[in-house]
C-alpha cells in the first residue's frame, strides 16, 4: 500500500474494480473493512454485500464482497 490512508485504498479499490473483498483488504493489512465501509456509506457512497463462495488453497471457503452501487461525485 503506498502513503494513501485505508479509507482512499479502499475508495481507489472501489472506483477502479466496482467491489472489493474482505480477504482481498486482509491480504492488504486492512482488518476493519466493514467500518471502512462504514465510513463511505456517511459520505453517501452506496453498496451490496453478500457472501461469495470462492477456492482457496486449502479448498472451498466464502468471502464477503461489497459491490459499489453509487459512488458520490468527486
Amino acid at each position: 500500500m503506498t502513503n494513501a490512508t485505508q479509507k482512499e485504498f479502499v475508495a481507489n479499490r472501489l472506483r477502479a474494480d466496482g467491489r472489493i473483498s474482505r480477504n482481498f483488504c486482509l491480504k492488504n493489512y486492512i482488518s476493519r473493512l466493514g467500518a471502512l465501509i462504514n465510513l463511505l456509506k456517511k459520505d453517501g457512497w452506496e453498496f451490496d454485500a453478500s457472501y461469495v463462495n470462492v477456492e482457496t488453497p486449502f479448498g472451498k471457503g466464502k468471502d464477503y464482497v461489497y459491490k459499489l452501487i453509487k459512488a458520490p461525485k468527486e
